[in-house]
Order: structure tokens, then sequence, then C-alpha cells
């Protein structure tokens, strides 16, 4: 379309406008970034400098100005001039001109006086250090399942009333075991007379006269050696030969025959061409991991099956020496105390029955750090070779000011309930139903190495207490109903509760008066001397010994390992098995797992030392103890021990402060277990309340 001259004229005239008003917007912001430009500073280039170093002086070695001399002039006096002192042998180890055994390793400081006759360097010791370890381990589970897999009719008694049963069987131990409660002995002041009187308690005390308890103690020498339910024995039962059958069959099922996976020797280990397993394949899919849960045919319900375990292990070889010299007194206590109740009153019970086991296993061995030679090392000795009879010529003297100590105490509490309310109907070919099979374990293990020297003094009293306390409550009151088909088999017992605690130590110590030599000596220290004298270094004692190492103790030495463990399970289930044409729908059987259950208490003391000769300035007090009590009722009769009487019984051997206020339970009226039959389903409702 063509336009008019007029209007032609106007386009072209607004296209020039546009055109020169976008000339002059170019030009403000080109002038904008010329004047940025100029306004920039001017730089001059870099300019380089070359520096020279030179140095006018010429270094030298270090040189302090002191007169020295490589020998010592034969004729000169004092500190060089003396024979003994050899500057050569002082920087050398190993080429000392007299006898130090460790001479590499024991932190020695020697010195020489000057003008002061011979030369003998005194040897300084590093002190030992106290040892205190304290450990509380705690562990509470309560796992009350409440499983209705039937209609709902079934009625169950409250876990709340089992509970309240649990704490006054509780009560009950705790006064069975209440003759021998004390508290650990604490350093300090009244140290001595706290020991003192735990060993009043250990020698006047009596067995527990509840009724129905088995209690005995056994003193002195009749507490060594080993024993087993209050009976003498040779060995102590292995933990694996009394397992409930349940645990027992799972471990042999988890060790699958493999030798090398349990760590055990085997006669392939030593061939050359043995294919070792590869580690790693156990990290490549297979078709095991579309069944990672296998279950064996038939039909299983797990209510009980339940572990507690408390270990402790404590292995001493702190501080020794064959001879001990102390001022004060010296008390030695060991002693174990191992207390069980089971309670195991069970209804629906069907097939073979299991037996519960208690076992209260202690032993307490000390024997010589001095081995006895068989006949043939004693045919290879030489009776005309002479021991090296030499006294010390030289001695390490360190010193304690205060107190030295070693405390280990540990205590396991553990806390558990399965109080299990099923109903169950089965459906399927296998059938696994685990509700109970748990597992609580508390464990402590200490290793504690120290020092060891020739001679101890101690300034006060040496005070030695050995303490295992062990307690295991399980009370166990199934009740199983079924309706329709029987059930192939119904466990209610096969528990276990067991104490096991051991006190061992090798190095006998024997103990005589306090010798003058010795007395001077510890009160020369005591009035702060550093060393000893010739009289104590030179007594007879110390024939054979190169360098006396010596250390003083001013106030007490006190070594206490106190162990308590304590194990309350309580385990009553009420299983109801809905059954009516199981045999027609299933064909398989039902095993009901309702006891089993294993409470574990072991302890083990070893202390590792030297045969001590004990020279004491006061009296000593030294004594065993082993205390063993049970009170087991497995009668099918839930009144076979009068619980009521019995909790009053216990409440009257209880203090006030004993007794805390959960513990005050009122005690429940107990009715007898309704006899069996497959006709009611209700017959759980009376069940002990």
């Amino acid at each position: 379309m063509s336009m008019d001259k007029v209007t032609e004229i106007v386009a072209h005239m607004i296209g020039i406008f546009h055109t020169t008003l976008e000339e002059e917007r170019l030009r403000d912001t080109y002038d904008k970034f010329k004047a940025l430009k100029a306004a920039e500073p001017e730089v001059n280039a870099l300019e380089t400098v070359d520096i020279k170093f030179k140095a006018t002086h010429e270094l030298k070695d270090f040189n302090p100005g002191l007169g020295h001399s490589e020998t010592p002039t034969t004729n000169s006096a004092g500190f060089f001039g003396n024979p003994h002192f050899d500057p050569t042998a002082f920087y050398a180890p190993g080429s000392y001109p007299f006898p130090i055994p460790f001479a590499d390793t024991l932190p020695m400081i020697f010195r020489s006086l000057p003008d002061a006759g011979p030369a003998s360097p005194l040897l300084t010791l590093e002190p030992p250090s106290s040892v205190v370890v304290l450990s509380f381990q705690q562990a509470f589970l309560s796992d009350d399942d409440l499983l209705l897999m039937g209609p709902g009719e079934v009625e169950f008694i409250s876990p709340s009333a089992y509970l309240d049963q649990l704490a006054q069987y509780h009560m009950i131990a705790t006064a069975i075991a209440a003759p021998l409660s004390a508290e650990i002995i604490l350093p300090g002041d009244m140290a001595l007379v706290d020991a003192i009187t735990l060993r009043d308690l250990i020698l006047t005390t009596d067995a527990s006269t509840l009724s129905g308890v088995s209690a005995t103690i056994l003193l002195g020498s009749e507490a060594l050696g080993m024993h087993v339910n209050a009976e003498t024995v040779e060995e102590l039962p292995s933990l694996e030969d009394v397992m409930p059958a349940f645990q027992a069959a799972q471990a042999a099922g988890g060790e699958g025959g493999d030798s090398q996976a349990r760590g055990t020797d085997s006669t392939e280990d030593a061939t050359p061409g043995t294919e070792w397993p590869d580690p790693f394949e156990a990290l490549n899919p297979g078709d095991s991991d579309n069944n990672p849960f296998e279950i064996d045919p038939g039909h299983a319900v797990v209510a009980g099956a339940n572990t507690l375990v408390n270990e402790v292990s404590i292995t001493s070889a702190w501080l020794d020496a064959p001879l001990i010299s102390v001022m004060g007194d010296v008390l030695n206590l060991d002693v174990i105390v191992q207390v069980n109740l089971l309670v195991d009153h069970d209804s629906g019970r069907i097939g073979e029955a299991l037996n519960s086991v208690a076992i209260n296993a202690a032993s307490m061995t000390f024997e010589s750090s001095v081995p006895v030679p068989d006949e043939t090392e004693a045919a290879d000795l030489d009776p005309e070779a002479e021991p090296d009879l030499g006294l010390p010529s030289n001695w390490a003297v360190t010193r304690i000011d205060g107190d030295l100590i070693s405390i280990n105490q540990i205590s396991q509490y553990t806390f558990q309930t399965d109080h299990d309310r099923a109903d169950i109907t089965f459906g399927s070919t296998n059938t696994y139903i685990a509700l109970g099979d748990n597992t609580v374990v508390n464990v402590a293990h200490l290793s504690e190495l120290g020092f060891g020297y020739d001679l101890i003094i101690c300034g006060g009293n040496m005070i030695s207490v050995n303490w295992i306390s062990q307690l295991n409550v399980l009370i166990d009151n199934d009740t199983v109903t079924y309706s329709g088909f029987g059930p192939g088999a119904v466990s209610g017992g096969d528990n276990l509760v067991f104490n096991g605690a051991m006190v061992s130590g090798v190095g006998i110590d024997s103990y005589g008066e306090m010798q003058d030599n010795f007395a001077a000596a510890a009160d020369h220290l005591a009035a702060g001397g550093l060393t000893i004298d010739q009289s104590v270094a030179h007594d007879s004692v110390f024939e054979g010994v190169d360098i006396l190492r010596v250390l003083y103790i001013e106030g007490d030495m006190t070594m206490v390992n106190w162990i308590e463990q304590t194990n309350i399970l309580g385990d009553s289930d009420q299983v109801h098995l809905a059954m009516d044409g199981f045999e027609q729908a299933t064909g398989a059987a039902v095993n009901v797992t309702a006891g089993s259950n294993a409470v574990i208490n072991i302890a083990s003391i070893n202390e590792f030392g030297v045969d001590s000769e004990v020279s004491v300035g006061g009296q000593v007090y030294d004594d065993a103890l082993l205390y063993q009590a049970e009170l087991i009722d497995t009668d099918a009769d839930p009144l076979g021990v009068d619980m009521p009487a019995l909790a009053s019984e216990a409440v009257a051997f209880l203090s006030d402060d004993m007794l805390t206020p959960d513990s005050g339970a009122s005690d429940a009226a107990i009715t007898p277990t309704a006899p069996e039959s497959i006709s009611s389903p209700d017959m759980m409702q009376t069940m002990l309340a």
C-alpha cells in the first residue's frame, strides 16, 4: 500500500527522530564509561630490586665456657676423684660398675654427693597410684504382651497382680540375705573400725530361719574350697550343662557344628591345603535372602525362655611384696553370699516334665606363688649349686604421704517382667509365636596391673576385703488352657537360677611379730626420713637381692573388691489355645514353652601376687565366710509355701531403712488353682492373684 506524500514525510521524520534518540542514549552511556576510566589512577610499572646477602661472621659450635677434663686425674679429691665414679658408665646404660636389674626400664635417678666418702647412688622409684572404680549397672525390661487371635472370650488376670506378688517375693529374698547385708568399706579414719564391725557381723550372724528356707553358713577354713548348695565338691558345675533345654538347643543350633566358627581347635587348621571360607560370602545376595527367617515344621509358642545375666570379673595384680611391715592392724576378709528364690506353679502341663534347677556354686582357693617342682625338674637340679646369697648393696625408696587405696565396687541390678497374655488360634502349616525369649545382660571386666616391691612399710593399717553378694528371684506361675484337640507338649518348668562366685589368689600371706629394725625404719620414715639404713637393707630375708625396692605408705593400705548382683524375673504367663478342628485343619503338633527361664549371676575375683611375710605391729584379723541360702517352691499347690505368713516373717527380719515404700504391698489372698479341664476355657480366672 502506497502512502501519500504527507504521510510518507511524517513517517521519515519519526524514523529519523528515533535514530537520533538512540544515538544520544548511547553517547550518554559512553560518556559515563569514559569518565570512569579517566578517574582511574595511573599505575607505574613494577620495579624489581636485586638483594644480595653476605655473612661477614662464621658460625661456630656452642661453647658454654666450662672447664672439663675427659679423664679425671688420679690425684684429685672429692667428686671426680672418687674411684667408684665413672662418667662413661654414668651415661652408658648396661655398663654400670654395680649390678642393677632392669636398669634400662626402671625409673631411677642417680645422685652422688661430693666429699662424702665412697659415692653410692641414691635410687628413686616412682610411687604407685591409687585405683578407684565405681560401676553401677541397671537394666529394666517390661515385656507384658497381649495377643488376641481368638474370639476374645477368655478373661485374663491383670499383670499388676503378678507385679505385686513379685514385689513380695523380692522382699522375702531380701530378708533371707538380710543377716549379711552390709555397706562397702570406705577409706578414711573409720576404715578399720568399719572393717572390724563387718568382721564381727560375719562371726556372729546366724542363717535365716524363715519358713521353707534352706540356709548354710561356713566360717574360716570350712569356707575354703568348692561348694555347691552347701555341699563340698571336687569340681564346680559347668553352666552349659545346666542351661534350660530351650537355650541349650538354641546354642547347639547356632554353632552348627562348625569348629572354626566357634574358634576351637581343628585338625584341618594345620593342613597346608585347607581352603578357608570367604569372609565376605555372606554379603553376596543369595536364595536365603528371600526367606530370612526359617522356622521348624509345626507350631511353637514361646512365652518364657528369658535369660538374665550379670557377669563381673576382677583380675588384680596391683601391689605386693615378699615382705610387708605393718605398724598397725591387719584385716583380711573374704565373703561370698548367695541367695536363690524360685517359685514355679504351673497349670496345664502336658508331656514330660522338666524340673527347675537352683544352684549356688562358690569357690575360695588360694595357692602359693612358688611352684612345686615335679620329679623331672627336681632331678635336673644341681644339689651342689649354691644360690646367690649376697645382700643388697643399693636400695631405692619411694613414699606415699597419706593412704594408698584400691577400691573396685561393681553393682549390677536387672529387673524384668514377662507376664504374657495370649489367646491363640492356628490356621497355617507352620507357626512360631515369640512372646518371650528376651535376653538382658550386664557385664563388667576389670584388669588392674600395678607394682611389685621387695619391701612395703605401712605406717597405718592394712585392710583387704573381697565381698561377693548374689541374689536371684524367679517367679514362674504359668497357666495354659486349650479347647478342642490338645497340644503336643506344654512346658512350664525347666527354669534355672544360678549363682556362681569365685575368689582365688596366687600368693599366701603369713603373719608374724614386728621386727625392731623394721619398726625403727618406719619411725624414721614417718619423721620425714627419705631412705633406710643397712640394718633393714642387710636383713637376711633380702639375701640374693641386688637392689632393694622399698615402698613406704604413711597411712593405711586399703584394698576392697565389692560386687553386688541382683536378678529379678517375673514370668507368669496366661496362654489359651483355641484348637477346635485344629487336627483336621493343619495336622501339625503344637508345643508351648512357658518356662525355660535362666537367671544367672557370675562373679570372680582373681588376685595375683607373691608369697609374703607380714610383720604386724598390732592385731591380725583373717576370716572367710560362705553363706548359701535358697527358697524353692515348685509344689502343685500354690499354698505349698504360705506367702502371706512368710511375708510377715520377712518384715520382722528387715529394718525400716531396708523396706522401700513400693515393697510394702498388702498381702493378696491366694486361691488354689482349679483342676485341669478341657471343657472350660475360662480356667485362667482361677490363677494366682
